[in-house]
């Protein structure tokens, strides 16, 4: 069975109003998922930045690009290292991949090295990677954990890619201040251009682009690759294991390549 790759997102495992506090609640939740579906799927899970990277690159945007570099890997790595601990404390094989190591930027374009990735799969640990930072020979750049997910396709290839947010999808405005939110079920080539008219009005903008810039690159992605892409609550544990294992959940959006 192909691998599938899972998004714990910042807005779920973070309190994204809060500078630099988790959500224990959320990271309960994820075990369950995982424990529910590691033995049988291989998994790389990835996690968002959450107030944990966002805020540290919106307060450092500014600063010279090497102090920016320095202080966008302390926060990314302090929210992957609390990820990866809880989950080893759950009994979860997991360990860290950090994304700078395995990823530069040259003036060619962005090169990824995956052998560490692959001995973990093949060794039954689930490799961890995260939103970060990554010098190259231009400057600094963000490169959000699904940009690391579309490099990481290019040399193991996803059966499909699940991102776990705090909310069950992808909707027409905030479900959670917008009392006339409707949750868009399926994104298509035939609906993409409707559906980001409506999120360039209603989503706010974050340090790799928000919901629009999410919905924009993993629509790029999964319409060139043929790969399905599912939006879910990490918080409604049965559709997140039904995502995973490739039975879509009603409340999910499905970014598919297929109308």
């Amino acid at each position: 069975m192909r691998v599938v790759f899972v998004k714990a997102g910042g807005s779920f495992i973070t309190c994204k109003d809060k500078p630099v506090k988790v959500n224990s609640r959320a990271l309960s939740a994820l075990v369950e998922i995982i424990h529910e579906v590691k033995e049988n799927i291989p998994l790389i899970l990835g996690n968002g930045g959450g107030s944990f990277a966002h805020y540290a690159v919106l307060k450092y945007r500014n600063s010279s690009p090497l102090d920016l570099l320095a202080k966008c890997h302390q926060a990314t790595r302090s929210l992957n290292r609390i990820l990866v601990d809880y989950l080893v404390e759950s009994e979860v094989r997991a360990t860290s991949i950090q994304p700078s190591s395995i990823i530069y930027m040259s003036r060619g374009g962005l090169e990824v090295y995956t052998k560490p990735i692959e001995v973990l799969l093949k060794n039954k640990i689930i490799p961890v990677v995260y939103g970060e930072c990554v010098l190259s020979e231009i400057g600094v750049v963000v490169l959000s954990t699904e940009k690391i997910f579309e490099l990481l396709a290019e040399h193991i290839r996803p059966s499909r890619i699940v991102l776990l947010t705090d909310v069950s999808g992808i909707f027409t405005c905030n479900p959670k201040t917008c009392s006339t939110a409707e949750l868009i079920s399926k994104i298509t080539p035939e609906n993409l251009s409707s559906v980001l008219e409506v999120l360039k009005k209603t989503s706010a903008i974050d340090a790799t682009g928000g919901v629009y810039g999410k919905v924009l690159s993993m629509s790029t992605f999964s319409f060139k690759t043929g790969i399905e892409v599912i939006i879910t609550s990490g918080f409604d544990v049965e559709s997140a294991i039904l995502a995973i294992r490739g039975r879509f959940p009603t409340r999910a959006t499905i970014i598919s390549p297929a109308t």
